[in-house]
């Protein structure tokens, strides 16, 4: 086989080159085909070789991605907490099943949201101190006159889409954004200590300007099912400071598990203390023997009452109601005393 390669063999690779998919061999094994010519491969790939399928994604280097993977899990853990709680309050104060799922969470910029948004919405604006900007929280109104349907005593089954929502609707959702946001709160307390508060509502989005188009933001997208009703809601995270958020977190965490540790080891110092300095009431058994009532009714000073034991035989240590040792009877100081010869009982370590 020559060493250059011919005009044709140029032409093909330059068109595989300008083509979506991946250049195929073109070169054929020597010795390999029908007959002495250059033999053709299959649609798998050169001969002993699987198809290498070409993987690849758009990424914009003009608008490099913030966040890292590992931080973008942390916020869908953050709002699959969010999700679980807000499914629970929503079944009991609609009085119906409510299924809340996340669907995806992704890093844009805000104007992608913002276009992506329709004219009439019904979206909260909060404040989420100490994150700079606000947070969004969107619910598509067909789902929202299903909410507003329930909570006026409604079945919920076809619920009219008005264009425009009314005082007293407003008032409602404004009631039943209030009472959500908290779970903002508790879904984020492992991360920050956020205050959230419900700074308005807005209901168009052409009208909206919440924040720069350019600026990042985080979406969370989730569905909401209700009975048979199918529904959404999103939620637009700022992320002026968050990154610094998730690093104070991450460090919070690796010092509270040290903290933990420690504060296990001393709590069990303190136990294993306390309990080496608790009193035990201990007792040396001589012996014992049985008497009726009227024997020891008749008992009188200087009776002298037989013990089933022999005079030699140990003395056995009683610890409150176990028997722990064994010894012999003996004078130390001029004091009774019990010399420990066995252990009964073992202590486990």
């Amino acid at each position: 086989m020559p060493e250059t390669l011919t005009q044709d063999e140029i032409d093909a690779l330059l068109r595989s080159f300008s083509s979506d998919s991946p250049p195929e061999d073109e070169e054929a094994s020597p010795g390999s085909g029908d007959g002495g010519g250059g033999g053709s491969e299959s649609a798998g790939g050169p001969a002993g070789r699987p198809d290498r399928k070409l993987k690849w994604k758009l990424y914009d280097f003009q608008n490099p991605k913030i966040f890292s993977k590992e931080q973008m899990q942390t916020v869908q853990r953050i709002y699959d907490t969010f999700a679980k709680h807000l499914s629970s309050y929503m079944s009991g104060m609609l009085r119906v099943e409510c299924t809340i799922t996340i669907n995806a969470v992704e890093e844009q910029r805000y104007f992608e949201y913002s276009n992506a948004l329709p004219e009439s919405i019904m979206m909260g604006v909060l404040d989420v101190k100490p994150l700079e900007g606000n947070m969004l929280m969107e619910i598509k109104k067909d789902t929202c006159y299903l909410i507003l349907e329930r909570l006026l005593g409604g079945m919920g089954d076809s619920p009219i889409v008005q264009p425009d929502f009314t005082e007293i609707e407003l008032k409602l959702l404004e009631k039943f954004y209030r009472q959500i946001i908290r779970f903002v709160k508790d879904s984020w307390a492992n991360v920050t200590d956020m205050e959230p508060e419900l700074d308005r509502l807005e209901t168009n989005a052409r009208l909206t300007q919440i924040m720069s188009l350019d600026e990042t933001v985080i979406i969370v997208l989730l569905s909401v099912k209700i009975r048979d009703h199918e529904g959404s809601m999103s939620i637009c995270v700022p992320c002026i400071n968050l990154d610094n958020i998730f690093e104070n977190a991450a460090n919070y965490a690796m010092l509270n598990r040290k903290r933990k540790h420690i504060d296990t080891e001393k709590t069990r110092d303190s136990i294993l203390e306390r309990v080496r300095t608790s009193q035990l009431d201990v007792r040396g058994i001589l012996g014992s023997t049985t008497l009726t009532l009227q024997e020891v009714s008749h008992l009188q000073v200087g009776d002298v009452i037989p013990i089933e034991k022999p005079v030699d035989s140990p003395v056995l240590l009683r610890v409150g109601t176990i028997d722990w040792f064994d010894g012999e009877i003996g004078v130390k100081r001029n004091k009774m005393a019990v010399k420990i010869k066995n252990v009964l009982r073992k202590t486990q370590s």
